[in-house]
């Protein structure tokens, strides 16, 4: 396969693989009364799944570096394709949980290879373009996830029970490995790293200026869109009274300006370089919030505005992430995306309880003030660190 059809093949494992995080989250009260458990317990099968998820991104990337990206990719879709037909089988709450921790182990081998892969594969001006379609496809999964996940889910599983959504999820994942299996080439290079991996080699990772800058920005980006996945029912439904549906359109506009911005991220790219993109990015990033926290209440319009705005601030931004660290990591470039993803993945868990929080005390000027000044603080850290870091390249 040439470079774009594995971009191709790999956009299409993270799209798919994204639904087994909430497709089955409209039928969450049926499973609850069909395995008589506590609703603690059926809402765990979500956290479990993005608890391994997190995890797993520092154990796989230092084997991806050592091992090969495919050596690694497609043991991980085996176990993802075997949980998810356990899923299917599950007979209790207790299986269910079991596997449903599995199914996030094997899942979260696809986000780290896919970005290595295209780092891998792509140079230039043609990896900004390629990452940003990778951010594309693995970041449109919780912006869709409110308005389409749950469509096809309620749909699903109205037809056939919590069982048919697991069988689809098994379907789909026999067919990713098959793909996968058959297709995807392995891309690592004499350059990458084949030494056995040490703790200190964390450490390495986050020593680095400008990695460390893209890893700071990745939690505070990921925290604040995360904030705003979860202010966005709340507000429409307690300030503008709208029903379910329409508040899936306004997700659905979020997710196609994220989509387009995304794809414009390159543009930014060839004019100002990587490094001052990726500052220029964050900085409207964080504009965008507080344009968000003034216009929240003041009318439907303005919000609907502010979202789009906030929702392209965001897309064109986060491309710049992968493809710096692509460039600044040559040898332990899976180690460094697996770093990066943990932490944008605590930025995602961190966002909505700290979120609910500031909306409780303080409603829409609190949550994305808050949001919006740790954006202003990590996007002047990663300035001070990518001088410093140019300051040193000079001598």
């Amino acid at each position: 396969m040439n470079a774009k059809k594995v971009l191709m093949l790999l956009g299409i494992t993270i799209l798919f693989g994204t639904f087994a995080q909430n497709l089955f989250m409209p039928i969450l009260p049926a499973m609850q009364q069909e395995f008589q458990t506590s609703a603690f317990l059926v809402n765990l099968t979500i956290s479990l799944f993005t608890v391994m998820l997190a995890v797993m991104q520092i154990v796989y990337g230092p084997l991806v570096d050592q091992y090969g990206r495919k050596k690694i990719l497609i043991p991980a879709l085996v176990l993802y394709a075997l949980a998810s037909i356990g899923c299917y089988l599950a007979d209790s709450i207790d299986m269910l949980l079991v596997f449903r921790a599995l199914q996030g182990i094997g899942f979260a081998a696809i986000p780290i290879v896919a970005a290595t892969m295209i780092g891998d594969l792509f140079e230039g001006s043609d990896r900004a373009s390629a990452m940003g379609t990778y951010q594309m496809m693995l970041a449109i999964g919780p912006a869709i996830g409110p308005a389409i996940g749950p469509l096809l889910g309620g749909w699903i599983g109205g037809a056939g029970g919590h069982t048919a959504v697991f069988a689809f999820l098994a379907a789909t994942a026999v067919l990713l490995l098959a793909g996968n299996g058959l297709l995807l080439p392995e891309t690592k290079s004499s350059q990458s790293s084949s030494r056995r991996f040490q703790l200190s080699g964390y450490l390495a990772v986050c020593r680095q200026p400008t990695g460390l800058s893209v890893i700071l920005l990745g939690f505070s980006q990921m925290f604040t869109y995360y904030c705003f996945l979860l202010f966005i029912p709340v507000q429409l439904t307690s300030y503008y009274h709208l029903s379910a549906d329409k508040i899936g359109l306004l997700y659905l506009l979020a997710s196609v300006v994220f989509m387009i911005s995304s794809k414009q991220a390159i543009r930014l790219q060839k004019r100002w370089g990587s490094r001052k993109a990726l500052l220029w990015t964050a900085g409207m990033h964080a504009m965008a919030t507080f344009f968000l926290m003034v216009t929240a209440n003041v009318s439907l319009p303005l919000l609907v505005a502010s979202s789009a705005l906030f929702a392209f601030a965001l897309g064109i931004g986060m491309p710049v992430h992968t493809t710096l660290l692509s460039e600044v990591y040559e040898q332990e470039r899976a180690t460094a995306i697996g770093v990066y993803n943990l932490i944008r993945y605590l930025g995602m868990a961190v966002g909505p309880i700290a979120g609910a929080a500031l909306y409780g005390a303080g409603g829409a000027f609190l949550e994305f003030g808050g949001a919006g000044i740790l954006l202003v603080l990590a996007t002047l850290l990663a300035k001070k660190q990518i001088g410093a870091a140019a300051a040193n390249r000079s001598v």
